[in-house]
């Protein structure tokens, strides 16, 4: 507590959009943030609080798709910090402001990211606002899946090159804990895209067993 006081006086936490200090976007440039429109995980397209259509509806695909923010002007710049500058704790700023519910009675698993690149980074922040569900709604967060090689990064890739960037790139670990057949799933990751990572994971945990799979992003 002593250090991060010193760290929070040497670098204080100033909001993103007017520069204010206290929070990484003000109570007052955050009233200006407007709600994402929820989409079909599936096709992209709108769709009634986030849940699949029934004509994209298919046994290896998401079951839908609950966004908190929309990855544009402050949210990005936020992400962004998160990504080039290691500031973690935006992730929990930005998921107290997104006001998820209704995830009981779900196991919770996070995208995961290579090896070389956690490393280097020093974390996962998906793994982080997994972490943070789990804790809110008293959940069993696991780590389900691993990438098996690195993938190139999806800036400037169309859809069809998202998908053969990632396909094949993920497995379940493997352990006597990690049963997931007939389960109900919280796939989380920090931004939607095209979807193709998620996508790609649920094809892997459908594929061992479970029955449904919501995937939930801070933004989109």
């Amino acid at each position: 507590m002593i250090f991060m006081s010193i760290v929070d006086l040497i670098f204080p936490i100033v909001c993103v959009g007017c520069g204010k200090e206290g929070e990484y976007i003000c109570s007052k440039c955050f009233a200006k943030i407007h709600q994402p429109a929820q989409i079909c995980p599936m096709c992209c397209k709108p769709s009634i609080d986030g849940w699949t259509h029934a004509r994209c509806r298919n046994n290896s695909g998401l079951d839908r798709l609950i966004i908190g923010l929309p990855y544009k002007g402050l949210v990005q710049k936020c992400l962004k910090k998160v990504k080039y500058k290691s500031a973690w704790d935006i992730i929990k700023f930005l998921y107290m402001k997104s006001n998820f519910v209704g995830f009981d009675d779900s196991i919770i698993t996070a995208v995961p990211m290579w090896g070389g690149k956690e490393q280097s980074r020093g974390f996962n922040q998906a793994e982080i606002f997994a972490q943070l569900i789990s804790k809110q709604f008293n959940s069993k967060s696991l780590k389900l899946l691993e990438r098996v090689r690195d993938t190139k990064p999806m800036f400037g890739l169309n859809k069809n090159e998202r998908k053969l960037n990632v396909g094949d790139s993920f497995r379940m670990k493997s352990g006597r804990d990690l049963d997931i057949s007939e389960k109900k799933m919280l796939l989380v990751d920090d931004v939607w895209t095209t979807g193709a990572t998620m996508r790609e994971c649920v094809t892997v945990l459908k594929r061992s067993g479970a029955k449904e799979i919501w995937a939930v992003v801070l933004a989109w």
